[in-house]
């Protein structure tokens, strides 16, 4: 039975957290993820109400710390899984990411995650720190997190790694029933093999079938040589939603400024594919690259303009609940088996909340049902 995730509320008032955890569980979804950011994709040059509407009353910055709002939502429920989607190395030391997440493993009594990722530019370079060989800092950062998890009681542990050293280091807060699960965000091939390496789950954001069989097929073999299980690796999947009822609406709705700025996020060859260049240059690669605060009102403008209906249809999920039931049967076939959804139908059409969560229900319950 394919398993059902949702993104958990990032601003205030922090009693949302639990509230909707809760409310989450109630409604059957297994999961609930916790972004790690503390800049939103969206620049707030169009933050502004002849794009966003009322939305506009808010900042798109707004973020929640990350291992609190999971502790949070643990608060509140007893069987939700409670991950973060994702966090990375580069502001955090792996010894700490070690030690925040078996400490959510005994809050959460044995249900958190530590969704983790080679990181986004955006978190990064603007706060000081150096964006750069980031899949191998994660890399070493996943070796040390292991190591801080998998030793003997009171054995020293020393590392002397390219970024990382530890020197008679100790870490010695002991599991409550199993070190979390670590899940790897990510979809490109050196990624893949990370998963099949050191992971125990794969949380790639929308890719297509034929990328996503194909990063499986890394995975399997790098899990081959690591003689490791690949049935024991869960296959996710996080994609953001455009649903409604009316194949021709999702259409619509996927015209709004704000919407299209999201197919940004896109690599070059997705553009290319359809005989276009990236609005931001060759080799741009916006889910990584995108600095939102550095973007001017009038490029953001430009380059919505420059983004194909073809590449926004890419980078979502959309369509009416039975296209979209049959897009994930696709990926499910291929080996998915917990698919982690941001529905943002309403950001293109604010009067859409309450049917596109209706949408979104008839999916989950087919999936539950079959």
């Amino acid at each position: 039975m394919l398993k059902f995730g949702t993104v958990g509320p990032t601003f205030p008032p922090i009693d949302r957290i639990p509230q909707t955890a809760k409310r989450l569980e109630e409604r059957g979804y297994d999961s609930i993820w916790f972004p790690d950011h503390l800049m939103g994709w969206y620049p707030q040059t169009i933050w502004t109400k002849d794009i966003v509407g009322d939305f506009a009353l808010f900042s798109p910055h707004i973020f929640f710390e990350t291992t609190l709002s999971m502790a949070l939502a643990a608060s509140s429920t007893s069987k939700l899984l409670i991950g973060s989607a994702v966090t990375e190395p580069i502001r955090h030391h792996p010894a700490m990411l070690a030690q925040s997440y078996a400490t959510l493993e005994h809050i959460t009594n044995g249900r958190c995650i530590l969704g983790i990722g080679a990181g986004e530019k955006e978190n990064v370079e603007p706060y000081g720190l150096n964006y750069e060989r980031i899949v191998s800092r994660l890399e070493e950062a996943l070796k040390i997190i292991r190591l801080c998890w998998h030793h003997e009681r009171d054995e020293l542990l020393n590392f002397e790694g390219e970024f990382w050293t530890l020197k008679d280091a100790v870490f010695e807060l002991p599991p409550l029933k199993g070190r979390p699960p670590i899940w790897i965000g990510g979809a490109g091939p050196r990624m893949a093999r990370l998963v099949g390496t050191y992971a125990d789950g794969w949380l790639p954001f929308m890719v297509d079938p034929d990328t996503y069989k194909n990063r499986l097929d890394i995975i399997k073999e790098a899990a081959r040589k690591a003689g490791r299980d690949y049935d024991k690796i869960t296959k996710g999947l996080y994609a953001s939603l455009i649903i409604d009822k009316d194949h021709d609406e999702c259409l619509r709705i996927m015209q709004a400024p704000i919407i299209r700025l999201r197919g940004i996020s896109a690599p070059s060859p997705v553009f290319e594919k359809y005989g276009h260049e990236h609005p931001f240059g060759k080799d741009f690669y916006g889910l990584t690259h995108f600095v939102p605060s550095r973007v001017s009102k009038k490029e953001a403008l430009e380059a919505i303009e420059k983004v194909p209906p073809e590449v926004v249809q890419e980078v979502y999920l959309w369509g009416t609940p039975e296209e979209v039931i049959e897009k994930l049967d696709e990926y499910a076939k291929l080996g998915m088996e917990h698919f982690v959804v941001w529905n943002e139908t309403y950001f293109g059409d604010p009067t859409k909340v309450k049917s596109s969560y209706s949408c979104l229900a008839e999916v989950m319950r087919y999936f539950k049902e079959t």
